[in-house]
């Protein structure tokens, strides 16, 4: 390990500054794709959850066990392809992921028992876990910097609830059409659009920062060239080697750093489901709507996070990521213990909890996350620091998956909410107390560096 620890700003001051080229916004935008898929595929699960518990005769435990299949699969996936990404390069990740998912994602259709669809669920959450740390770290490192937030939070956290919503839409004509061998559908269409955004990524250049890291300066030369920076070699010389491990992500400086931010994910994600995954299953089980009627609102409750999204996008660069994401956790903790009180009894006040709680949680909490476990880490650590913080999460939603429908089941759909809000809270408490969260306008050479 010799010299800087990050490419010189000067070198990435045109892209950082400069207006996006149009391969900017089409590299963004087809990584960003790349959650669409995530969305889709993790959310669906809810949905078919509604057919399978009838048809497989499933036990709370094995609905949630089921419903976490994925999730558990994809940190399994973020923490080894994490470091991968580092050692091999953003590029060769990002394509080889959708290979994989395509293949699970039509195995998953044709399972005829229990065990080959859990696991089945677990090697397509691999795919996703592949996808989500590489993507999330390309995206930061072709990003400019006044922009980073919207664009490595709003941006591929919208293209996910567009694919978490098109699961439930989609799974309203498929009953129609197809009755109980519509989960079978569900599945296996998510390997259409991944074998779509898998033909265009064939044409994005690797990440020139990761490059020049790997002292492949040629390719690094026309990386930037892509997307319309043009350097000279006097400046690309100055750079060099640089080889992370997890091992120096779990060393000072960084080694409280990622577990902080790794505290940050868990706490949200293991409240967060609430009004995504287990959004089917409440309004059917609680609220004793119609499964089309609880598809119907789940969507909207997609709508609602949208909205909160665009909202938080397009505040994020200006109010700053630690007091949006603090306004967005209190407004959502409190939206879900009004829900908790109000909802069993009646649908109207759970149908209106499960919005705001929705368009809250996605207005801070559920983006901000992202972009922190990308922009506080330099390139040689940004894929493994993405792993392991979002690797995190997704194990906190496969519990939080596992403990709705037991807890519905055993201790009451109230207590089980009120549980479940208490994490809010605690990020709030845990977020204003870490000032070095405050990463808006800075590159990402500053902050690694202001890390040391």
């Amino acid at each position: 390990m010799t010299g800087i620890t990050e490419p010189t700003s000067d070198v990435f001051a045109a892209l950082d500054e400069q207006r996006m080229s149009r391969r900017q916004i089409y590299a963004i935008v087809l990584v960003a794709l790349g959650e669409f898929i995530d969305g889709y595929d993790l959310i669906v699960m809810g949905a078919a959850l509604i057919l399978l518990r009838p048809q497989f005769e499933l036990t709370p435990s094995q609905i949630g066990l089921l419903g976490g299949a994925s999730f558990i699969g994809a940190a399994v996936g973020m923490f080894v392809f994490g470091d991968l990404s580092d050692r091999l390069g953003r590029r060769a990740i990002f394509v080889a992921n959708l290979i994989f998912f395509v293949v699970f994602s039509i195995i998953s259709a044709f399972v005829t028992t229990l065990p080959q669809l859990f696991v089945a669920r677990f090697m397509v959450g691999i795919g996703v876990g592949m996808d989500v740390p590489t993507s999330m770290a390309y995206i930061a490192e072709i990003s400019p910097r006044q922009r980073r937030g919207m664009l490595s939070g709003m941006v591929v956290n919208l293209t996910w609830v567009i694919g978490a919503m098109s699961s439930s839409l989609i799974a309203l004509p498929l009953i129609d059409w197809t009755g109980d061998n519509a989960w079978r559908w569900m599945f296996g269409l998510a390997a259409v659009p991944a074998a779509l955004v898998l033909v265009g990524r064939q044409i994005l250049p690797e990440s020139p920062r990761w490059l020049l890291l790997h002292r492949r300066t040629a390719e690094a030369r026309e990386a930037l060239a892509t997307f319309g920076v043009v350097v000279d070699d006097e400046q690309l010389a100055r750079i060099a080697a640089r080889r992370g491990s997890y091992a120096e992500l779990f060393q000072p400086p960084w080694r409280t750093r990622v577990l902080l931010v790794a505290l940050v994910f868990i706490l949200n994600c293991i409240a967060g489901p609430l009004a995504t995954i287990a959004a089917p299953f409440v309004f059917h089980s609680v609220g004793a709507l119609s499964i089309t009627a609880s598809l119907l609102f789940s969507a909207a409750v997609w709508v609602a996070g949208m909205c909160g999204l665009l909202t938080g996008g397009l505040l994020v660069d200006r109010v700053g990521r630690r007091r949006l994401l603090c306004i967005g956790a209190i407004a959502a903790g409190c939206s879900a213990l009004g829900m908790s009180f109000a909802g069993p009894a009646n649908a109207a006040p759970l149908i209106v909890g499960y919005f705001a709680f929705g368009f809250f949680l996605w207005l801070g909490p559920a983006f901000i996350t992202w972009v922190w476990s990308s922009e506080l880490f330099p390139t040689h650590l940004r894929g493994r620091s993405q792993g392991f913080c979002n690797g995190f999460c997704r194990l906190a939603i496969a519990a939080n998956i596992f403990l709705i429908p037991v807890g519905v089941a055993e201790i009451g759909f109230r207590l089980s909410i009120i549980i479940l809000a208490v994490p809010l809270f605690a990020l709030v408490l845990l977020v204003t107390r870490l000032p070095f969260l405050d990463s808006d306008q800075l590159s990402l050479e500053a902050l690694a560096k202001g890390a040391e």
